[in-house]
């Protein structure tokens, strides 16, 4: 680091992390003070000085055993907080927020910032971008779910206020995610049925533009790979979530030659759709053909025989979101800022053991 003897060094240091700063190569810890000391060639204390001067300036600020970290100058523009966190959802969503999952992360989403003395507003991206803006400052932070085909909405609410996605996380990795880990859940699921003597083991996949979808499906052919199976594409419908394509995906398996033993679906409400049309065929589920859905949605376990699910971590989502931005919305550090929550199969009844069909059979 260049110096000039006429300007104290702890001013070089102090003009240095400043310019760090500005052109965001640092944007939220610092080094360590003895790791700066190295790279910029100055004593500890040389360092310690600078940014004692930088956290009496508000630039920067200490926390005991974690570090220090850059002010969040966008929070300190802001006006007094309101108190009101908003949910964002994609207005391409099929359903929106009437459809069975999103409902149940918005229920659980108000009932944990209403604990902390919080409001929960829902807001989508079908207004004009002038809308959205004024939407945002009326907002001390934004819980989003995050769609690839959304970013730009979603760098429009990061410069505004603070935003934490679920769903899928951003390809800005630098705004805080909370999601599900899908693809060892599908695992799991093949695992269940493969141990029940499935071997034929059809998949509906739900949308594959986001991370979601893609990871279903690849948890689904990782599966079936570790249990020596190839991959038969004849089992594999194209989804999209919907009641209605659970309805497509079933009369497309229907007209095969050979029907399979077991459906896995990417979503609770294509496997409600499946039952209903395999209920139509005069097949029943278990006895002819095990079903799996994904999500928990709260129909699962009402219907008749209920449903075996993977269950999504519904309330684990909306506390640890919360948690997150409100971290960002007082400027607290993170410790993690991507948190993939682990789902688990709630073994209910829509499946059986192959000897078993084959003995109703």
């Amino acid at each position: 680091m260049p110096t000039d003897l006429a300007i104290p060094k702890y001013i070089l240091v102090e003009d240095h992390i400043r310019l760090t700063i500005k052109q965001k190569k640092i944007v939220d810890k610092l080094p360590g003070e003895r790791t700066l000391a190295k790279e910029l060639g100055f004593s500890y204390m040389t360092i310690r000085k600078a940014i004692d001067n930088l956290v009496n300036e508000g630039i920067l600020y200490k926390v005991p055993t974690k570090g220090t970290f850059v002010v969040d100058r966008r929070l300190m523009k802001r006006k007094a907080r309101t108190k009101t966190i908003g949910y964002f959802l994609d207005s391409s969503i099929i359903a929106g927020l009437s459809s069975p999952y999103y409902s149940l992360i918005f229920d659980a989403l108000e009932k944990e910032v209403t604990r902390h003395g919080y409001t929960l507003v829902f807001f989508s991206d079908q207004d004009d971008g002038t809308k959205l803006t004024s939407v945002l400052k009326k907002l001390d932070g934004v819980i989003a779910s995050c769609f690839r085909r959304i970013e730009p909405v979603i760098q429009t609410i990061k410069e505004i206020v603070p935003i934490v996605v679920i769903d899928n996380s951003s390809a800005d990795k630098t705004i805080p995610s909370i999601i599900i880990d899908n693809f060892s859940a599908q695992i799991e699921a093949v695992e269940y049925l493969c141990n029940f003597g499935h071997q034929r083991i059809g998949f509906m996949t739900g949308l594959e533009d986001s991370d979601v979808g893609r990871d279903r499906y690849e948890g689904y052919k990782s599966g079936l790979n570790k249990q020596g199976i190839e991959i038969d594409k004849d089992l594999v419908y194209r989804g999209n979530y919907s009641f209605q394509s659970g309805i497509d995906g079933a009369d497309h398996f229907l007209k095969l030659d050979k029907l399979p033993t077991a459906i896995m679906c990417a979503n609770d409400s294509m496997a409600l759709g499946a039952m209903n049309k395999l209920h139509d065929a005069n097949l029943k589920v278990p006895d002819t053909i095990s079903i799996i859905g994904f999500d928990d949605i709260d129909i699962a376990s009402q219907i008749i025989p209920p449903l075996t699910t993977i269950s999504a971590p519904i309330n684990e989502i909306a506390k640890r979101s919360f948690n997150m931005l409100e971290c960002l919305i007082v400027g607290k550090p993170l410790e993690n800022r991507h948190i993939a929550l682990a789902a688990g199969l709630v073994v209910r009844g829509t499946c059986t053991r192959l000897e078993d069909k084959m003995a109703v059979v």
